[in-house]
């Protein structure tokens, strides 16, 4: 699972201009009021899988990554959720992530805190 995972983040730009060139890339706009707004990818590592990054579009951050894929069978799914930070200077990080093997029943939950400047 790691290494799936890793397929996904940090996102690829490459990758995202491939799925953009096949018309794989939908916009969703955030609720009224919101300034997030959702890029969903499909396809973008295996068929079938997605990718959605959610952007806050008035801080110009990433927000999180949500991911559904699978591993070598599309019922042998895996979700990935990663959510960003932000440090007191404006530096954007991932503060946790959760990995889920649905079929598996295994879930694997990483924080990040606690960041101080040298």
């Amino acid at each position: 699972m790691k290494a799936l995972t890793q397929r996904y983040v940090p996102p690829d730009k490459d990758a995202i201009q491939e799925a953009y060139s096949k018309g794989n890339i939908s916009l969703v706009p955030g609720a009224q009021g919101s300034t997030q707004t959702s890029l969903v990818i499909r396809n973008y590592v295996k068929a079938q899988d997605s990718m959605t990054l959610v952007v806050d579009k008035a801080q110009k951050q990433l927000v999180s990554i949500k991911v559904a894929t699978y591993l070598d069978d599309p019922q042998d799914a895996v979700n990935l959720a990663v959510q960003f930070g932000r440090l007191p200077d404006g530096t954007n990080h991932i503060s946790g992530v959760t990995v889920e093997g649905v079929s598996k029943q295994l879930t694997v939950v990483t924080q990040n805190s606690n960041y101080r400047k040298r």
